[in-house]
């Protein structure tokens, strides 16, 4: 009788995900890049002009379950490795959600989420071999999510109990405690606080450290972004510390883009990398052009970085063209 039963209420459970409602989606990102770079030594190198390709395809499902509750779930498929898998319940304002990467909880409000950008941000553009980065976070790996719409802001939490264990960790795997860090948290609020046009937002990330001898990580992102008529306009800053070491590193960036018409855009913007014990801090510049064709988009971007690593002299530049195309 209680296997009867068992499989009486699995066959319930496949039934019922079949009316579950199922999409898919994804964009191909094609890139072709011109780099160069210079030293107190080396006027001019060159390199080689590239081609990129990025992949990625979604796939989500959700459902109302006899609750009352919505639940939700998904993963994807980046370059061929999966990533991003979630399973979410939510009432009404209210989300609980296990997985990975399920929301960017600080990561979304790192210094290059408030900055207008048309093509990629200094960070995602990987210019040079400047050290410009993002908020050092926890959300990239394996963890509880609470998740509270305020209506005017949203805020985040994320717990991650092993901050070792990544996005391919296997069901049911104990991969043990990592050897430098141990578990880790993220809280973050954003919204537009009631003001039409506004982006403003705070958050705070720890990842402590594997045994007592060690430091902890630390990562703190605010800023504030607004938009009007065709104008927008976007301050931010991100400070970190990375685990086992003693010194910060502190990024601001700020720019300015205005959309010509409903296809055209441009912008400008400026960021600074300051590093605690470097006297010379790393300036970036980009000017970015972005044209949408209705189902494919194009951007050329123009980046810069001066003082490479705190020195005077080591510079680097890149061009990229870049489409995405999304389904």
């Amino acid at each position: 009788m209680k296997k009867l039963l068992l499989g009486t209420a699995i066959a319930s459970l496949v039934t019922s995900a079949a009316f579950a409602e199922t999409k898919v989606s994804g964009y191909l990102e094609t890139t072709v890049g011109f780099s160069s770079s210079t030293t107190s030594s080396t006027a001019d190198n060159s390199n080689p002009t590239d081609i990129g390709h990025e992949v990625s395809i979604d796939l989500s499902t959700s459902k109302e379950l006899d609750n009352g509750m919505t639940m939700s779930a998904g993963f994807g498929v980046e370059d061929g490795t999966q990533t991003d898998q979630f399973l979410k319940l939510t009432s009404g304002g209210t989300t609980f959600a296990i997985g990975n990467d399920v929301t960017g909880v600080a990561d979304n409000v790192s210094q290059e989420d408030f900055t207008p950008h048309i093509a990629q941000s200094f960070h995602d553009a990987a210019i040079g071999s400047g050290n410009i980065q993002g908020i050092e976070t926890a959300h990239g790996g394996n963890g509880f999510y609470l998740i509270q719409d305020l209506g005017m802001a949203k805020v985040e939490y994320v717990y991650n109990p092993n901050t070792a264990a990544g996005n391919t960790t296997g069901a049911s795997a104990n991969t043990g405690r990592g050897t430098t860090t141990g578990s880790g948290y993220d809280l973050a609020i954003k919204g537009n606080f009631g003001v039409e046009g506004l982006t403003a937002g705070y958050g705070i990330s720890k990842v402590t450290a594997a045994t007592s001898s060690q430091t902890d990580q630390e990562g703190k992102g605010y800023g504030i972004k607004y938009a009007y008529n065709n104008f927008t306009v976007g301050y931010g800053v991100t400070e970190n510390q990375d685990v086992n070491t003693t010194t910060s590193d502190d990024v601001t960036s700020y720019g300015i883009a205005y959309s010509v018409n409903d296809q055209l855009s441009v912008g400008i913007y400026e960021a600074e990398l300051e590093v605690e014990g470097v006297a010379t801090n790393e300036e970036y510049q980009s000017v970015q052009v972005g044209y949408d064709l209705g189902g494919m988009g194009i951007t050329l971007g123009y980046y810069q970085v001066e003082n490479v690593g705190g020195t005077s002299g080591t510079d680097g530049e890149k061009l990229e063209l870049r489409t995405v195309t999304k389904f």
